[in-house]
């Protein structure tokens, strides 16, 4: 018997099937072709059929390439991006385009967010659903369709997420997970349910609304029609899944409180389990964001900062032309020719550190998610060499991973493990330096691709083939490597760190007149 986990991410949907104790038997994932539609400057839409024809071919080649009978293939279940949203019309058809998380549509729903603070509050919103007031969610873009496209809004039968939206066309049933209906800013993550206090306020029916059911549940059988279109079985379960990041937790063994993800990608994600989350002044203004995880039960913060291996990216692309050409000519990856530069260089890059800021900060100091931030690199002297740069980025970003921790244990939440996943994750000398720097364990799990993971496990719950959550975590997540922080080497990092820390607030009067001059294009 096998499991399937999907993975609707932004830019690219994976499927990998899984056996019981979590061998990939087959994978499968292609980028989007003309998802993103862009009317007008700064206007992100899609198209939800062209998502939905995307999900079902890479269903259908992970089944063709596992050569795989469909009626083996015993659940079903979906991690997604969170926010992006559809309206839906009752014959099943985009009533309008699908509106895209990234949208800044309205110099970024100005308006709507005017409307929201003045008619509930920022502090209000973030204790009912966890979620920070901002241009991102659900919610925003829900408010400006019902004010500038009110035709569409009449018609629309339902407003659909991602999740929904496949676990509709899979089983004609509009359900999701309060994982990812918390990504809609409507949700009370308390009471698990839509929050009528706020759909009063905003004059939002909750029949716009899908149903919403705790992860794990079974949402419908796979039906006849999408299992022509898919390949799979009619009467598979499908399953409700959840939000990707804390599917990639789940997927990674965090499953109790004092662990947490560490997801070290093109974004820096700390999201540690919490049974009773505080949503108060402090974690607002630190930018935490909060979600049902898709463990009952449990909670997980979603901590972040928008630019860390995108940053070594950049320098990829930009400064390491000649590592590049080696790696053409060896068939070596280019990333691992820079670490190895970064690994002769000694521990503080000789005195340089990295603000990892190139997109703006994210969670941790104040002030959170600051869109004049900038990176820095400070220190820089005429003896340095390219090691030590690239040894600064990745030191630079495990410190801002430190601050994100610290904040986190202010308020009581301990963490002693982390456990990361991630293509920053293959870099063991980028996990030492983490480690070192952090001053904690850091579990590297035996997983690529721990959001499908995650939510293959839900469905192996669901389908009983594990008789619980725990239980399918020591099946199929299995330990891999453990690093432990060096103690000469952390004492070093604990100088650099204690200066680190007090470069952002030094530089936040100064990024505020450069966006204030126009420096900025």
């Amino acid at each position: 018997m096998y499991l399937m986990g999907i993975d609707v991410g932004s830019t690219v949907c994976k499927v990998v099937i899984y056996d019981p104790d979590g061998r990939i038997v087959s994978t499968a994932s292609k980028e989007y072709e003309g998802l993103i539609i862009t009317p007008r400057e700064g206007w992100y839409e899609y198209d939800p059929e062209v998502l939905w024809r995307t999900v079902a071919d890479c269903i259908k080649r992970s089944i063709i390439i596992g050569k795989i009978n469909p009626k083996d293939i015993t659940a079903v279940s979906v991690s997604v991006s969170g926010e992006s949203v559809a309206p839906i019309g009752r014959d099943g058809k985009a009533v309008y385009n699908g509106i895209f998380w990234t949208d800044k549509r309205a110099n970024c729903y100005k308006r709507q967010l005017e409307f929201l603070e003045e008619r509930i509050g920022s502090l209000k919103i973030y204790q009912i659903t966890g979620y920070p007031l901002n241009h991102i969610p659900s919610s925003v873009k829900i408010l400006w369709i019902k004010a500038e496209m009110p035709k569409v809004y009449g018609k629309t039968w339902k407003f659909m997420l991602w999740e929904d939206f496949i676990n509709w066309k899979l089983t004609g049933e509009d359900i999701m997970s309060y994982s990812t209906a918390s990504s809609s800013q409507l949700f009370d993550i308390r009471s698990k349910k839509w929050s009528h206090e706020l759909l009063e306020a905003l004059d939002i029916s909750a029949d716009v609304l899908p149903e919403c059911v705790p992860s794990g549940n079974v949402v419908g059988e796979v039906n006849s029609e999408a299992s022509k279109i898919t390949g799979l079985s009619r009467g598979s379960l499908v399953v409700a899944g959840g939000w990707d990041q804390a599917c990639c937790a789940f997927g990674a063994g965090v499953i109790e409180e004092g662990k947490a993800c560490d997801t070290a990608g093109t974004v820096e994600c700390i999201t540690p389990a919490i049974k009773d989350p505080i949503l108060d002044e402090r974690t607002l203004s630190s930018g935490f964001y909060c979600s049902p995880h898709v463990i009952n039960e449990l909670y997980v913060y979603f901590a972040f900062f928008p630019s860390a291996g995108s940053v070594l990216k950049w320098f990829r692309d930009t400064l390491a032309e000649k590592e590049v050409q080696t790696a053409k000519a060896t068939g070596k990856d280019a990333y691992d020719i820079l670490t190895e530069e970064a690994a002769e260089a000694k521990p503080g890059a000789n005195g340089l550190l990295l603000l990892p800021f190139f997109e703006g900060s994210g969670s941790g100091l104040s002030p959170a998610f600051n869109t004049n931030a900038r990176g820095a690199f400070i220190g820089l002297t005429l003896s340095h060499k390219k090691n030590d740069i690239i040894r600064a980025i990745l030191e630079g970003i495990a410190f801002q991973t430190r601050v994100i921790i610290e904040k986190i244990e202010e308020f009581g939440i301990k963490i002693s493990e982390l456990r990361a996943v991630g293509g920053g994750a293959k870099s063991r000398l980028w996990m030492q330096i983490k480690a070192d720097i952090t001053q904690k364990k850091i579990v590297l799990p035996d997983v690529t691709e721990a959001g499908t993971l995650g939510v293959a496990m839900l469905a192996s719950v669901a389908s009983k083939l594990h008789p619980n959550c725990k239980r399918a975590v020591e099946r199929m997540c299995k330990e891999k490597v453990v690093f432990r922080p060096q103690k000469d080497i952390a004492e070093i990092y604990k100088r650099y760190y204690e200066v680190y820390k007090e470069i952002y607030p030094a530089l936040v009067p100064i990024f505020a007149k450069m966006a204030e001059k126009l420096f900025y294009p």
